[in-house]
């Protein structure tokens, strides 16, 4: 029983030791990143605004980040902006006008999810017709989620 004891707190003593050297490197690279978006990189902006709204769990600041990487034409950062401006936002608010903005881009550039959402933005604001032009565009995409909602809301 001692044994085991010795052994866990051994264990646990080098993870505490070797965490610190983790976290340093982990801070010299969110530097370069924020860095290289600063330089108009707008991959490390998109890495930048994944990083703060998985890791840090700050979807403002998640946000900003992925406002600037959609600015650079990184499509999947106008898709996931969108997505939290739209959770943000109610119908007709600022927010949903601007994530209008950044799915509209995302779907002319023919990002499957973007257009799906655009169908979903406009069925919250009532625009049944313009929502299943988005869900059929989606659909033809493959976006099986868009194919199942035109199919639905057509009956």
């Amino acid at each position: 029983m001692i044994k085991k004891y010795i052994v866990f707190t051994l264990f646990a003593a080098s993870i505490l030791i070797q965490v610190p050297g983790a976290l340093a490197d982990d801070d010299s690279l969110t530097a370069k990143k924020r860095a290289l978006c600063e330089e108009g990189n707008s991959s490390a902006c998109f890495r930048m605004g994944e990083r703060y709204r998985i890791v840090e769990r700050d979807k403002k600041t998640a946000l900003k980040f992925y406002i600037r990487a959609c600015e650079g034409d990184y499509m999947t950062a106008c898709t996931n902006g969108g997505v939290l401006l739209m959770l943000k936002g109610t119908p007709y608010s600022k927010e949903f006008k601007q994530a209008r903005k950044m799915f509209n881009k995302a779907c002319d550039a023919g990002e499957d999810p973007s257009c799906f959402n655009m169908g979903s933005l406009n069925f919250k604001e009532g625009r049944q017709k313009k929502s299943l032009q988005y869900f059929l565009k989606a659909c033809d995409m493959g976006n099986q989620m868009g194919c199942a909602k035109h199919k639905r809301l057509s009956r």
